[in-house]
């Protein structure tokens, strides 16, 4: 069985100086397999690919930005240009035009766009504080207030910081920004007052920014933890290595760290690419001396560079000391056909005909199990009535680590389980997030921000360092897991709000990349009643695909590398190429292991 998809729905280009059809396989988000192996599997959806923002269209050609044809050395993308001011133009005319050279200033350094201002204005400017992105489907409007000043307004995607962390608006949200001018000593019109920072189509920010993921550590240094980071494609590989420096953002704060030394600094060198090497410049007071530690940082570094084309390799240089190879960390990447569910009352591992039966009916001590899980230990976990099993591996008979509420009840209240790599058992407990470990002891998990919550879904990451959470009230959010020197659980770092996976129409959650969240969207009237599988980066773009009609639920490896939606029949559908394809009709319940 198919069902047809919108071809458009995801764009294909890795980078915007690649191809935008790949010709070798690719994942469902367009990225080829071949490269997620190299390169470690990070998961950026392709966010320098045109559109993948809803909306998003080039600038209008009335807005007198244009390229000159002549081609940068180091990219595709064309060199834009802007006309500077004329004498006798008219306030308007110097704020449109002012505006207009902002969108092209990344071809002369914002030296067009310095042109429009009096000189102390100049100095006082700083174009990349920050970066405010509207759809570009229409442009910003300019209004004059009764004192004599500008306005400029536009409806805003979102907010790009000068550290290179993108925070999204919400949906309707509007950008507004003044402006003050006055006449110069030969009677022109300069502006002497503006926002800090810059205003560009979302388009262009994709242009100009390269996103990237900084690899961070979790607490344990056996994993890397990501963090997207838009950084000027000029200077992307100098940007990620300040980045790295500097340590992962306050959200992440608390479960991921960088092991390159507080005062480290990049030196006069900074990042130096020969022949498909990198070689870094750090100051020698960079080096930890530690050699476990050494080869960690190196790997961060390793990690966070090879994601930029012509990069395969790493060399970091603390003054004169070459700190070594990296180390190997676990990959990301889940077993491939590692899908866990139900079959004829017992847990299995894969849904084609040689699936793997890991617990029959009578290991469990029940007929009616659901919802499995697989714990990177090997332990198995089903839901039984009110309660929940688990079966160690290698035993014969499953036990009951947990249970809630009247097991005359039936279903009861409890998710389905989600074993962690620590030895921790996720769900949802009567509407809280609840975490056991085997011999059914519960964590403790402070939030400042679920006390008094409940929880409708929930997923957590590749790496099993942070979670995504869906409130009741619609909300999405992101965190990471506070965790102690064992593993185990404590609390939920600071929510980072997600309001493209959020609000009415939206339901379920699945991390569906190590930097991107799932979730179902509502079918539109354009959509013919189909519901929409939405791509959400933290910190980044979004994407739509048309679904399935019927659509319950969405699932993923969390790798990039396979989609699932569930519909209401109990029918799982994966995507291949542009087409969803029914995958089983006879495994119920699917998950997939954490690694």
């Amino acid at each position: 069985m198919t069902q047809p998809m919108n071809r458009n729905a995801l764009t294909q280009g890795r980078r915007s100086a690649e191809p935008a059809e790949p010709t070798e396989p690719v994942g469902p988000f367009g990225m080829p397999l071949s490269r997620l192996s190299r390169r470690g599997a990070l998961g950026l959806l392709s966010a320098a690919a045109a559109g993948v923002l809803t909306g998003c269209t080039a600038l209008p050609s009335s807005s007198g930005v244009t390229r000159s044809g002549v081609a940068a050395s180091d990219t595709n993308a064309l060199i834009e240009t802007a006309p500077g001011p004329n004498e006798g133009d008219s306030a308007e005319d110097i704020v449109n035009g002012f505006l207009r050279a902002t969108i092209a200033g990344f071809s002369d350094d914002f030296a067009t766009a310095k042109q429009f201002l009096s000189d102390h204005a100049v100095a006082q400017w700083k174009p990349l504080e920050t970066v405010s992105a509207y759809s570009g489907s229409t442009e910003p409007q300019v209004s004059v207030a009764a004192n004599g000043s500008f306005t400029v307004t536009s409806g805003q995607v979102g907010v790009l910081s000068s550290l290179g962390v993108f925070t999204p608006a919400p949906e309707g949200s509007t950008y507004a920004g003044e402006f003050s001018l006055a006449t110069n000593s030969t009677g022109q019109w300069r502006i002497v007052g503006l926002p800090q920072g810059i205003l560009l189509p979302f388009s262009r920010l994709m242009q100009n920014f390269a996103v990237s993921s900084l690899a961070f550590l979790s607490r344990d240094r056996s994993r890397f933890v990501p963090e997207l980071r838009w950084y000027p494609r000029s200077s992307q590989a100098d940007s990620l290595v300040s980045g790295l420096l500097a340590g992962p953002s306050d959200w992440l704060a608390q479960g991921a760290s960088s092991l390159i030394p507080r005062n480290a600094e990049r030196a006069g060198r900074g990042v130096v690419v020969e022949a498909g090497t990198a070689t870094v410049h750090l100051s020698a007071d960079s080096d930890p001396a530690s050699e476990d530690t050494r080869r960690l940082m190196v790997a961060q570094i390793e990690q966070s560079l090879v994601q930029i084309s012509g990069i395969d390799h790493v060399r970091v240089l603390a003054g004169t000391v070459d700190l070594g190879a990296p180390a190997q960390l676990t990959p990301m990447a889940p077993e491939v056909g590692g899908i866990v569910g139900m079959s004829e009352g017992s847990v299995v591992r894969g849904t084609g005909a040689r699936r793997i039966t890991l617990a029959s009916d009578r290991v469990l001590g029940t007929s009616d199990a659901r919802s499995p899980s697989l714990g990177a230990d090997g332990a198995v976990y089903a839901l039984s009535a009110s309660s929940l099993l688990r079966l160690p591996q290698g035993q014969e008979s499953a036990s009951v680590i947990l249970s809630v509420g009247d097991p005359s009840a039936g279903a009861g209240g409890l998710g389905a389980p989600m074993g962690d790599r620590h030895g921790w058992a996720w769900l949802l407990a009567e509407g809280r997030l609840t975490a056991v470990n085997g011999s059914g002891q519960r964590a403790t998990l402070e939030s400042s921000w679920l006390q008094d919550g409940a929880v409708t879904a929930f997923d957590l990451s590749v790496e099993s360092e942070r979670i995504a959470v869906r409130r009741t009230d619609g909300r999405v959010a992101v965190a990471i897991i506070i965790r102690d020197q064992d593993g185990r659980p404590t609390g939920l770092g600071p929510a980072l709000e997600m309001p493209r996976a959020s609000g009415a129409g939206t339901s379920g959650l699945s991390w569906c990349a190590p930097n991107a969240v799932c979730v179902l969207a509502a079918a539109g009237t354009e959509g013919g009643g189909v519901p929409e599988v939405r791509l959400v980066q933290v910190g980044g773009a979004v994407n739509t695909l048309v679904g399935v009609r019927g659509a319950r639920s969405v699932i993923s490896d969390r790798s990039e590398e396979s989609l699932l939606i569930i519909d209401e029949s109990g029918q799982t559908w994966q995507r291949r190429g542009a087409m969803w394809r029914v995958l089983t009709s006879e495994v119920t319940d699917p998950s997939f292991p954490l690694p």
